[in-house]
C-alpha cells in the first residue's frame, strides 16, 4: 500500500525536463552509512549521473515523472557505490606478478608477457570492479602508464572512477620490477625526490604516494630517509597534492605522521599502537587503510594453503586465479629461500594479531579507516578481494555499519570528494548497489547483487560479466584444485550429466556430484590438476590433464570435454585412457 500510495502522489518539480532521463528506484531501503538511520520503503530518484532525490513514506508530494524508468526494488537495500581505495594496475592478482617475490620470469617474462597481459585486459578490470559493485577505485602508484589507464577508464563503457598517482617515490627499488618505466623508484636525495613530486604533479597525480621502506635490522634507514619525506610532504603540499605514505612498522608510520602524511596505506604490523600514535595521528587527522588480507595472501600463495571465498573463485579473473595453483607444479629449485622457509616452517594462515588489534583500536578512537585490499599483489584479486578483506575487518571487531562506512564514505574522504561521493544524498553522484540481502546482518550480504548503477546507468551482474566457456571450464578447475566444492558445483546445471565417452550416462544432477566430489577433496589435500592442453570449440571445451595427488593412484592422465549451455556447464565427457 505504501508504494502505491507513492506512486500516487502529485508531481512537485515545476521544472518541464526529459522524463527519458530519470530512474526510480521504488520500495527499498536506503542505508544511511553517515548517520546510521536506514529509510525503509524509500524512493529514489536518479536524472542523469545525479541523485535528485530520496524518499520515504512519510514524504508528501513525492515527485516521480510520468514517464521515468521505474524499477521496483522491494525487500531489498540500497547502497552507496563500494570503493577499494587501495589497487595497483601494474599487477595482475596472479603468481607471476611480483619477480621481487618470487623470481618465475623463466616460466612467464615480466615485461613482454606479464604487464602486456594486464595491459591488454584492463577492460576486463574494470568490468570485475563494477560486477562487485565496486564504482570507484583507487591506484596507489605505478608505472607512468598509469595516466593512460585512467584516461581508458572515462572512455569505457563500463568502468569504475579511477584515480591514481605515478611511480612510488621510495627508500627502497627491487630490481627485479625495474624496467623503462617503473613502478617504484629510489631516491636518496632531496633533489631527486623532489623532481618526482613535480614531473607526477604535471601528469595529472591525483596524491603524492612514497614507500618508506626499512630493514628491521638497520635503524638507520628509518632515520636517513626521513628529511626526504618531509621535503616531499613540503613541496607536495604546496602544489595541493596529499601524500600517501607505505609504513608498515609502527616507527616508520610515526615518523611519517610527524612528517606530515596525510594517509597511511596499510595497518601497522609489528606492534600494537600505543596512545602517542594515536594522539598524533588524530592531530593530523590521519586517513588508514588497513589491507589486511594482503599480509596474509603471499604466505598462503606459497605454502599452497590459498583459500580464496566463493565471490573471489566466481567473480575473479579466471587465468589470473589458475596460475596462482601453478605453485604446485613448480619445481624445488625454481623456489627462491622465502618460499622455502615457509614451506619448511608451514604455519597456518591466520590474520597478524596486531594489525586486527590496531584496526580496532584506531576505529574506536574515532581515526578515520578507508578499506583498501591493495589488489594486485599475488593472491589479492581485482574486485572481489573487497569481500576477503571485508570478512578480516569483521574479524578485527568492526561492526558492519563501520565496514560500509569505511568502504563508501570514508573512502571518498581519502581524495576529498565526500561532497560528491560516499552516501546516497540529493545532489550526489548516483553511484549506487542495489542487494538482495540485508548488509548489516552480515557484511558478506554486499556480494549478494541484484544492480549496480554507475553514473546513474543501471547494470545488472550478468550484463558485466559473461562467462565463456573456456572461462568456465577455468573456474571449475580453479575450484577442483582449491578444493572447493561450491565455487566447484556453482558453475554445472543443476540437471548436468556426467559420461564416460561416448555414451555411458555416469550420473545425473548437481547433489549426485557433490556426493561424488565433496568426500573426495576432503580425502585428497595434495590434489592437483595440470592443463596440459586446451581446444575451445563453440560451446565445446576440451582439456587433456594432468592429475596429482589422488591417494588411489599419484599420476592420471586424463581428458573432459564439457558442454556450455546456458552460461552452466550442462554435460561433462571423461575419456577412459587404457
Amino acid at each position: 500500500m505504501k508504494i502505491l500510495y507513492c506512486l500516487l502522489c502529485f508531481i512537485l518539480f515545476s521544472i518541464n525536463l526529459n522524463a527519458q532521463n530519470y530512474t526510480v528506484l521504488i520500495g527499498g531501503t536506503v542505508i544511511d552509512v553517515k548517520a546510521g538511520k536506514n529509510i525503509e520503503n524509500s524512493i529514489v530518484i536518479l536524472k542523469d549521473s545525479t541523485i535528485l532525490g530520496v524518499f520515504g513514506p512519510k514524504d508528501k508530494q513525492i515527485s516521480i515523472p510520468t514517464e521515468s524508468k521505474k524499477i521496483d526494488v522491494t525487500g531489498k537495500y540500497i547502497i552507496p557505490g563500494l570503493c577499494d581505495a587501495h589497487i595497483h594496475f601494474f599487477q595482475s592478482g596472479g603468481l607471476y606478478t611480483r619477480p621481487d617475490a618470487i623470481d618465475l620470469r623463466h616460466r612467464v617474462p615480466y615485461k613482454e608477457v606479464e604487464l602486456k597481459w594486464i595491459r591488454d585486459n584492463i577492460n576486463d578490470l574494470f568490468r570485475r570492479y563494477i560486477r562487485c559493485g565496486i564504482t570507484s577505485i583507487i591506484d596507489l602508484g605505478g608505472p607512468y602508464w598509469n595516466f593512460d589507464i585512467i584516461r581508458q577508464s572515462k572512455e569505457a563503457t563500463i568502468a569504475p572512477r579511477a584515480y591514481c598517482s605515478g611511480p612510488l617515490i621510495a627508500s627502497y627499488q627491487p630490481d627485479a620490477l625495474t624496467t623503462d618505466d617503473p613502478p617504484i623508484i629510489k631516491v636518496t636525495t632531496i633533489d631527486a625526490a623532489l623532481k618526482l613530486v613535480r614531473e607526477q604533479a604535471k601528469a595529472g597525480t591525483d596524491f603524492i604516494k612514497v614507500w618508506y621502506v626499512v630493514s628491521r635490522k638497520n635503524a638507520m634507514e628509518l632515520m636517513e630517509f626521513y628529511p626526504i619525506l618531509q621535503e616531499i610532504v613540503k613541496e607536495s603540499h604546496k602544489l595541493g597534492l596529499k601524500v600517501w605514505v607505505h609504513a608498515t612498522e609502527l616507527e616508520t608510520a610515526r615518523k611519517s605522521i610527524e612528517a606530515g602524511a596525510d594517509v597511511l596505506v596499510h595497518m601497522v604490523t609489528d606492534k600494537n599502537i600505543d596512545d602517542d600514535f594515536i594522539k598524533k595521528a588524530k592531530k593530523n587527522n590521519i586517513i588508514i587503510i588497513p589491507t589486511l588480507w594482503v599480509f596474509n595472501s603471499y604466505n598462503a600463495v606459497f605454502t599452497k594453503q590459498l583459500k580464496l571465498i566463493k565471490e573471489e573463485q566466481l567473480m575473479g579473473n579466471p587465468k589470473v586465479i589458475g596460475s596462482l595453483y601453478d605453485m604446485y607444479e613448480l619445481k624445488d629449485e625454481e623456489l627462491g629461500d622465502r618460499q622455502k622457509n615457509l614451506l619448511k616452517e608451514m604455519k597456518p594462515i591466520e590474520p597478524l594479531p596486531a594489525t586486527l588489534y590496531n584496526t580496532k583500536k584506531l576505529q574506536d578512537a574515532g581515526l578515520t579507516i578507508a578499506a583498501g585490499t591493495d589488489a594486485g599483489n599475488i593472491g589479492v584479486i581485482h574486485g572481489p578481494s573487497l569481500f576477503h578483506e571485508f570478512e578480516y575487518m569483521k574479524m578485527a571487531g568492526l561492526s558492519e555499519l563501520e565496514i560500509l562506512r569505511d568502504a563508501t564514505l570514508n573512502a571518498a574522504k581519502l581524495l576529498g570528494i565526500e561532497n560528491k561521493l560516499g552516501t546516497i544524498e540529493n545532489g550526489k553522484l548516483a553511484d549506487l548497489v542495489v542487494l538482495n540481502s540485508n548488509p548489516l546482518e552480515k557484511i558478506s550480504n554486499t556480494s549478494d547483487i541484484f544492480m549496480i548503477f554507475k553514473n546513474g546507468e543501471g547494470f545488472k551482474p550478468d550484463e558485466i560479466i559473461q562467462n565463456t566457456p573456456q572461462d568456465l571450464a577455468q573456474i571449475q578447475l580453479n575450484a577442483y584444485n582449491a578444493k572447493d566444492i561450491e565455487s566447484f558445483l556453482a558453475v554445472y546445471s543443476n540437471d548436468v550429466e556426467v559420461y564416460e565417452f561416448p555414451d555411458k550416462l555416469l550420473y545425473k544432477g548437481i547433489e549426485k556430484m557433490r556426493e561424488t566430489y565433496q568426500p573426495f577433496f576432503k580425502s585428497s589435500p595434495e590434489l592437483h590438476c595440470k592443463l596440459v592442453n586446451r581446444i575451445v570449440n563453440g560451446n565445446y571445451v576440451i582439456d587433456q590433464e594432468l592429475i596429482t595427488g589422488n591417494p588411489r593412484k599419484p599420476e592420471i592422465n586424463a581428458t573432459a570435454m564439457y558442454e556450455v549451455d546456458g552460461g552452466l556447464i550442462k554435460k561433462i565427457w571423461f575419456l577412459k585412457l587404457p
